[in-house]
């Protein structure tokens, strides 16, 4: 486990002839005067709600708790240290670590198998998860930030021609991840394959390296992150039209009513927005990744 910082007037009712005496004293407001009060009230209303906007993304202090599998590459992975430590590094913990220094608070992380993760985050106020997607069964249980990462789906084979399609992949042994968006993939868009799955992706790997099934249904950046680290395997990543009404864009994730969704939602925006969430997207995958073009949308789409 490891720890970081990142730590009202009173009035009264006028009859009529009251109200002719006041209109000749020129002590009832003229329209102009009654527009500047109707200008100066939703002046401050305007100015309450900003107030209550950022009431609501002021998460200074608070100390949260990242559950997450820690062997999923390239988002998070245990790294080897030139002391013989480990520190866990990726993409999830470089857009974590700079949401705590914009935002101020502090979070340990706690590794689970992803299995596990759902359960844990629906049972504290204070836990989130990424990468995650918000699919109407989720959203029944759990709160998401707008996306800050558009997947791709992968391929991961041993040997032969990169897999490319779907139907390139029909009739093959396939496996992925137990409870994943690419899980119901396979079930939707390839039900009549042979599939297995697993609680992490390292499992899958195993069965693809020892030729106990063809193919690793993964996310593309782990995949790609996979084929690196072995090169006897082959990536191929599916087009986007193929996979889209299956697996969206990835969020970070909270029991519902969590009170930093909020904060996060708002900071996440501001990263992609000024070019920050590319620069870690690139660092930990490559241009294919991300969003480039489609960065002013993402910014601002839910």
């Amino acid at each position: 486990m490891s720890n970081s910082q990142h730590t009202v007037s009173h009035t009264t009712g006028l009859t009529r002839r009251n109200f002719l005496a006041l209109m000749g004293l020129g002590a009832i407001a003229t329209p102009l005067a009654l527009t500047a009060c109707g200008n100066s009230q939703a002046s401050d209303a305007a100015t309450t709600e900003a107030a209550t906007t950022a009431a609501a993304t002021d998460i200074t202090g608070l100390h949260l708790t990242f559950v997450g599998d820690d062997a999923f590459a390239p988002f998070r992975s245990l790294q080897p240290q030139a002391d013989g430590s480990q520190k866990l590094a990726g993409l999830d913990i470089d857009v974590v670590d700079e949401m705590a220094k914009r935002l101020g608070f502090a979070y340990t992380f706690e590794a689970q198998d992803f299995a596990a993760t759902l359960a844990s985050v629906q049972g504290s106020n204070d836990a989130f998860t990424m990468p995650m997607s918000a699919n109407d069964e989720r959203k029944q249980t759990f709160d998401f930030t707008r996306g800050y990462y558009q997947p791709l789906v992968g391929a991961l084979s041993k040997g032969g021609n990169a897999l490319e399609s779907l139907d390139a992949l029909k009739g093959k042994k396939l496996t992925c991840t137990t409870g994943t968006v690419q899980n119901k993939f396979i079930t939707s868009a390839l039900p009549d394959n042979e599939f297995t799955t697993f609680d992490g992706g390292d499992q899958c790997l195993q069965e693809v390296l020892a030729g106990r099934v063809d193919v690793y249904i993964c996310d593309g950046a782990e995949g790609l992150a996979m084929q690196q680290a072995n090169p006897e395997t082959v990536l191929g990543l599916l087009p986007a039209e193929e996979t889209d009404q299956y697996v969206s864009v990835y969020r970070i994730m909270a029991k519902k009513g969590a009170a930093f969704i909020p904060a996060f939602n708002k900071c996440v925006g501001e990263m992609i927005a000024d070019g920050t969430m590319d620069q870690f997207i690139a660092k930990w995958t490559n241009e294919s990744f991300v969003w480039g073009d489609k960065a002013a949308e993402a910014a601002s789409a839910e």
